[in-house]
């Protein structure tokens, strides 16, 4: 005789023991075989698992990391080949790659969980903002954008730090106040 408590549980896929069987599996062949896996095509199977296992289960912790694996094996496959992107420009465009990860888990979130991460698109941004400075910077005629993208870079270095005095001290204050 069956409760309603067993009638009423979720069935979900084992997706984190199969993650397991399978790279336990892998493993074990390459202690064999020497397998030659591009690091794009494991970073990109590994999202696709994740994206898997987070849209079947609702879970936004689930599609996180496969929205960043994503940005990461796309990122990875563009700079593996060296002759897909000069070598002067591959740090940028991989910075650019992993913000397009990140905006990846504000749609996925919003499709799968019915709320979007709008956090990860202001990573996103700061991402692809950081990965175009790399680029112009690198650029051998930029002119007065390299100028201005290795200003911003400069005065980063002292912003960061004072952004993170003011943030801070706002956390301090807000909470002394909510406390009074």
């Amino acid at each position: 005789m069956q409760t309603t408590e067993n009638n009423t549980q979720k069935k979900t896929f084992p997706f984190g023991g199969i993650l397991l069987v399978l790279a336990g599996l892998f493993m074990l062949l390459n202690q064999f075989i020497e397998l030659e896996l591009s690091g794009g095509l494991f970073f990109g199977a590994l999202a696709l698992f994740f994206i898997l296992w987070g849209a079947t289960n609702r879970a936004a912790g689930l599609l996180i990391p496969g929205g960043i694996l994503t940005g990461l094996s796309i990122g990875v496959f563009l700079v593996e080949d060296a002759n897909a992107i000069p070598e002067a420009y591959q740090g940028g465009v991989f910075v650019i790659a992993l913000a397009l990860g990140f905006a990846l888990i504000s749609l996925l979130t919003r499709i799968f969980t019915g709320e979007a991460h709008w956090w990860a698109l202001i990573v996103a941004a700061v991402l692809a903002l950081i990965g175009s400075g790399i680029i112009l910077i690198e650029m051998p005629n930029a002119g007065v954008l390299k100028q201005i993208a290795e200003a911003v870079f400069t005065a980063s270095q002292y912003l960061w730090p004072l952004a993170l005095v003011g943030l801070g001290l706002w956390i301090i204050f807000k909470k002394r106040d909510t406390q009074a």
